[in-house]
Order: C-alpha cells, then sequence, then structure tokens
C-alpha cells in the first residue's frame, strides 16, 4: 500500500469515527431528552465569581473569611425563553477562617466536636442551619465545628478531618456524621483547571461531571431574577452543529460526562473505601461517635430497603456496632425540583445533630 492509500485509509477511519460519534451523540440526547412541556430537570448552580472553592490535597473546601452568594435555577430540558427558567434558591454562606461554613473561628490546640457531611451538612440551598447551633448551643469544653461540603462523600471527609486536625493540633473529642444514602458511592472529586477557571473568573465552556452545573457568576447590585435567567439562558442555548467544531462538542458531550459520572460516582469499590473512612474518623473520634442517617426524596426509614446503598449503608453500621438513627425529613421539607432540604426541612437536620451531641456528652465532658 503507497503513503497515498494509507492517507486516504486513515481519513476515512477519522470521517468515520466522528461521523459515528456524533450521531451516538445526538442519538443519545434525543433518547435521554425530557419532553419539552416536562417539569424543569436541568440545574444551574451559580456560585459567586472570585474566591469560592479551592482545592486541596484529596478535598476542597471555601476560601477562608468570604461571603458567597449562590443561586440555583432550573431550565426546562430545551429552553426557549426566560419563562422556561425558574430559580429554585437563592442564599448567602460567610465561611470562617479554615474556609468552613460556620461563623466561629478555629483555633489551634481546641477541642472540637466535628460536625461532618455533605450538602446537608453544608446547608445548601438556605441559610446555614449550622448557624443557629453555634449561636445557641454552647458547649462548655469543646467547639463544635462544622466538616460539611457539597458534593462529598465518606473519603473525602476523613480528608479533610485529617488535614484540618493535623494543621491545628485539634483534640477531636467527638463526631455527629450526617449522611444520605448517595454518599456511599461518591469517590474523592476535586474541582478540574477548567471548572476552577469558571468559578473563578466566569469564563466557563466545559461540561465535567458532577462539576458541569456549577459556574462561576458576577452578581451585579441591581440585577433582577429575569437578568439572571437571560443570563443562564444564554449559557445553556448551545450553538447549532455546523457553527460548531468537533472540540467543542467534545467537551460538551452528553455521553462522555454521562459515562464519567456513572464510573466516577457508582463503582462498588467507593462503598468499601467509604466504609473504611467511616471506621477511620470513628477512631479518631476515639468511638464517641454518631451517625445520622438522613433520609433523601425518595429514600426514609419506612422504604429504604428499596435502595441497595441505604441497605447496606444500615447493615455495615449494625454489622460495625456504630450508633445511629435515621433523620427522616418530610416530603414537604424539601425543594420542589431540587433534592436538598428547604429551610423547614434543615430545622429537623439541625436537631437531629444536636440529639446526637447529646448522646455523645458524657465521652465530651470526660
Amino acid at each position: 500500500m503507497s503513503w497515498i492509500d494509507g492517507f486516504k485509509t486513515s481519513n476515512i477511519v477519522i470521517i468515520s469515527s466522528i461521523t459515528s460519534f456524533l450521531i451516538l451523540e445526538f442519538s443519545y440526547r434525543y433518547i435521554t431528552a425530557t419532553p419539552e412541556k416536562s417539569e424543569y430537570v436541568n440545574a444551574t448552580r451559580l456560585f459567586e465569581a472570585g474566591n469560592n472553592f479551592q482545592n486541596h490535597d484529596g478535598f476542597f473546601k471555601y476560601f477562608p473569611n468570604e461571603e458567597i452568594r449562590s443561586v440555583t435555577l432550573y431550565a426546562k430540558s430545551n429552553p426557549k425563553s426566560i419563562k422556561d427558567l425558574i430559580v429554585e434558591y437563592d442564599y448567602t454562606i460567610n465561611t470562617n477562617n479554615l474556609g468552613l461554613v460556620m461563623r466561629n473561628d478555629v483555633f489551634s490546640n481546641e477541642r472540637v466536636v466535628f460536625v461532618i457531611g455533605d450538602s446537608f451538612t453544608e446547608g445548601q440551598g438556605a441559610t446555614p442551619w449550622f448557624y443557629d447551633i453555634e449561636k445557641s448551643y454552647v458547649i462548655d469544653n469543646a467547639k463544635i465545628v462544622n466538616l460539611g461540603i457539597l458534593g462529598t462523600g465518606p473519603q473525602q471527609w476523613k480528608n479533610l478531618a485529617k488535614s484540618i486536625s493535623k494543621e491545628l493540633q485539634l483534640d477531636n473529642v467527638a463526631t455527629v456524621i450526617n449522611i444520605i444514602p448517595d454518599d456511599m458511592g461518591r469517590g474523592i472529586r476535586t474541582f478540574s483547571e477548567p471548572a476552577l477557571n469558571c468559578l473563578h473568573l466566569a469564563s466557563c465552556d466545559y461540561s465535567d461531571g458532577f462539576q458541569g452545573g456549577f459556574r462561576g457568576y458576577k452578581f451585579q447590585e441591581e440585577e433582577s431574577y429575569d437578568d439572571i435567567k437571560q443570563s443562564v439562558l444564554t449559557m445553556l442555548i448551545e450553538d447549532p452543529i455546523p457553527e460548531s467544531n468537533f472540540k467543542k462538542i467534545i467537551r460538551k458531550s452528553k455521553v462522555i460526562s454521562d459515562i464519567y459520572f456513572f464510573l466516577g460516582s457508582n463503582k462498588s469499590l467507593n462503598h468499601e473505601l467509604n466504609e473504611s473512612s467511616i471506621m477511620a474518623l470513628n477512631k479518631a473520634s476515639s468511638g464517641n461517635f454518631f451517625v445520622n442517617v438522613v433520609s433523601q426524596k425518595n429514600i426514609d426509614s419506612t422504604n429504604f430497603k428499596k435502595s441497595k446503598s441505604a441497605t447496606r449503608l444500615l447493615e455495615f453500621l449494625e454489622k460495625k456496632g456504630i450508633a445511629h438513627k435515621w433523620c427522616d425529613i418530610p416530603a414537604n421539607g424539601y425543594y420542589k425540583y431540587d433534592g436538598h432540604p428547604n429551610a423547614n426541612g434543615y430545622k429537623i437536620l439541625r436537631e437531629c445533630t444536636r440529639e446526637a451531641i447529646e448522646i455523645l456528652k458524657p465521652g465530651i465532658d470526660n
């Protein structure tokens, strides 16, 4: 075969591969698309651009001493106008000297009670409920510390707790974990460089696993919700195929994004590593340890056996003799479209956390 024939063959293979990928991509989008008249299904989570998230070794958290506004919108599957978008929630967090979602600063050599979890513990979607804990529930000889960070699971919680404890030589005298069953499928997540550029600079052109809906946004003082919707609508409307290059399609590929999410979030190995991480957190607090198994919209104490993750989590806690209870949030304690609790739901989680700390107080007082 001459080099000309080889060149022609290579071009045919490349063109065929690109064509096949495009057919697969747009067929997949068509199959998985929600009918236009359905409810709002696609979330875009806006965070105040600038100093918001930062990566560390095996975990991420917020920048220290920042006030960060966040607005989450939901859109129909194929939005045409701002009428196809709604604002689900709008809230602001304040971080302390360690970049944690709490008002009190944490200092070297303090005795601490860790409250650990994901976005539910952080309080995503409403004024963080932990602020009420700090204000109204004070322990004389220990400081309650919020290690809740959105989008995380036990492996990341272990890394964060270990890093902060080592950095400040903290004495961890008790730990409360607030865990939803889905957390057990999560691995370690940090932000990619394109995601950080988007979050810090509001320069966004990426689709990257769970980070794909996270965007930096420069909120304006006089900006209305309609203005924000219009900005998000512009983000969501993709260029037509003839005006898009293949590289851009790859970056925005739903096939690749969903495969990435599946491989990164649903491996059985994550369950094993997360179980080991929970045991490590238990050991770090000398067994003065309590787990709130927090309900989700469709999983609670009455029906958890339909969920493999929930069933496995409960079996693990029973087998290891770890003190635990369900913290059930009723249906009206969640947002309509989003899976997070609303302010009323978070009041219930706050009380579950307070009750867990009360159970651990004898060990804290010793």
